[in-house]
């Protein structure tokens, strides 16, 4: 039964065609403690895979990711599902037999480092002033050594017995190898989301079987370019330089795609699909506590939370209205926020909470006061819960999700007295104006619905396919 005040979820879209060859994405590891993007890349393969009934692999390059620990992790947690695999180069290497290494006949077994109970990778000098990479078997035998020489990684590889194998050149040569073997020889559609790989991902234009797309995730100009020839962020005059010998550019929001596009001309294809996010909760949109919000963010500068907490507390100074925020997240930025939030009554840091974006349907509004963003999905989370956003208007999403004094508030980045007054709007109004807004922030999330983007993937991998390269 529908909850009181709620809107139904809308009918489902039908199923995309799946894209003429197969799907894929590339990223550098799965960590234990990762963040917003691998969330976007692991939900991206689900939906992928159920919606265009396509097999997604997950390529992973790290010598250090133990994969079965990996695969077992995200079962559980409901990210690794029928149809998407994970894979990884090294591991692929740990399970040849010694005879697929094509050991030296002419060199006998010697002895070589082992690795510690557990170990999968170590550093040490190599005698040059540089560090190499000693990697392990499972049975604590060594694999592999990636040396360092200039800016090329050189990899060679031993036998359980410490007979000197198979080498590559390069640490390209050794991707190049392992990815084209773990893929299928039709044309295969491969998301680059790890910044580590852009280049090499770039380096692969002419191996007829690849279709690449680099999705960027996060914000390309800096908070104080004035337009989209402005000051860049961090290395991505690099990510830059290569975007042409993609076959197409991803972008999660139109103003970033716009901007992008204006930078680089007509000699690099852009799309703009958004990440996705579950709705159709069915949350009650009546009868919440006014002054109840909430942050779901990691403790990060760049997330500058100590904004929300102070405007939370100047309302409740002004106002007398018992404001209570809930703050879910975790980072390097917590002993101080606990320090700041003891000094402000009613605001409660939760620590990270699996699954705190249901949180949202209990409170009446959310905050967000980042420096930047890809396109921030807590936004639509939020908005599909009937969670009304009150956003810092930054480099990128807000403006593109949110419609200001409908379905949620825009407010002028970094600027805490208007962030605290739109607080103080919001947590004044009453349930007859309340729950419409509401409303509208349910139908303005539709447009994440997971069947909608698994459609416009579908949609951008028929026009690459249809193109020439």
């Amino acid at each position: 039964m529908t909850a009181p005040g709620a809107l139904p979820r809308p009918a489902g879209l039908p199923d995309a065609p799946p894209p003429a060859g197969g799907l894929a994405t590339a990223t550098w590891s799965v960590p234990h403690d990762f963040g917003g993007m691998t969330s976007a890349l692991l939900r991206r393969s689900r939906i992928l895979a159920a919606h265009l009934d396509a097999p997604v692999r997950i390529l992973t390059y790290s010598p250090g990711l133990d994969v079965d620990e990996a695969r077992r992790r995200l079962t559980r947690r409901g990210d690794l599902v029928d149809g998407v695999t994970l894979h990884n180069v090294w591991e692929d290497l740990r399970d040849l037999p010694d005879e697929a290494l094509d050991p030296r006949g002419d060199e006998a077994p010697g002895r070589r480092p082992r690795g510690r109970r557990g170990e999968l990778t170590r550093e040490e000098p190599d005698g040059t002033g540089g560090v190499r990479t000693l990697v392990f078997r499972r049975d604590r035998s060594l694999l592999a050594v990636e040396e360092r020489q200039g800016a090329r990684r050189t990899v060679a590889t031993f036998t359980r017995t410490g007979r000197p194998g198979r080498t590559w050149p390069s640490r390209r040569a050794f991707h190049l190898e392992w990815t084209t073997q773990v893929l299928p020889d039709d044309p295969t559609f491969v998301v680059v989301d790890s910044k580590v790989l852009i280049r090499f991902f770039a380096s692969l234009r002419d191996v007829p079987s690849l279709r690449t797309l680099h999705l960027v995730h996060g914000a390309h100009l800096s908070t104080d370019a004035q337009d989209a020839h402005g000051e860049l962020v961090g290395r991505r005059s690099r990510m830059l330089g290569v975007l042409a010998d993609y076959d197409g550019v991803v972008l999660l929001t139109p103003t970033q795609e716009r901007e992008l596009s204006e930078r680089l001309g007509p000699g690099v294809r852009t799309f703009v699909v958004p990440n996705s996010t579950e709705l159709g909760v069915n949350t009650a949109l009546t009868g919440r506590d006014p002054a109840r919000g909430v942050v779901v963010a990691g403790l990060h500068p760049r997330k500058r939370i100590d904004h929300a907490i102070a405007a939370v507390d100047a309302v409740r100074r002004r106002t007398g209205r018992p404001l209570r925020l809930d703050v879910y997240g975790d980072g390097p930025e917590r002993a101080a926020l606990r320090a700041l939030a003891a000094r402000a009554p009613g605001v409660r840091l939760r620590g990270h909470v699996p699954g705190a974006a249901d949180r949202f349907a209990d409170a009446s509004f959310m905050l967000l006061t980042s420096t930047s963003e890809g396109m921030a999905l807590v936004l639509a989370e939020a908005m599909a819960r009937g969670c009304l956003p009150i956003a810092y208007d930054i480099r990128y999403g807000p403006a593109d999700v949110i419609t200001h004094g409908v379905d949620g508030f825009l407010v002028p980045a970094g600027d805490t007295e208007s962030l605290a007054a739109a607080i103080e709007h919001v947590t004044g109004l009453d349930e007859a104006t309340l729950v419409p807004m509401r409303q509208a922030a349910v139908r303005s999330a539709q447009r994440f619905d997971d069947a909608r983007v698994a459609q416009r993937w579908a949609e951008v991998a028929a026009e690459i396919a249809n193109r020439p390269r």
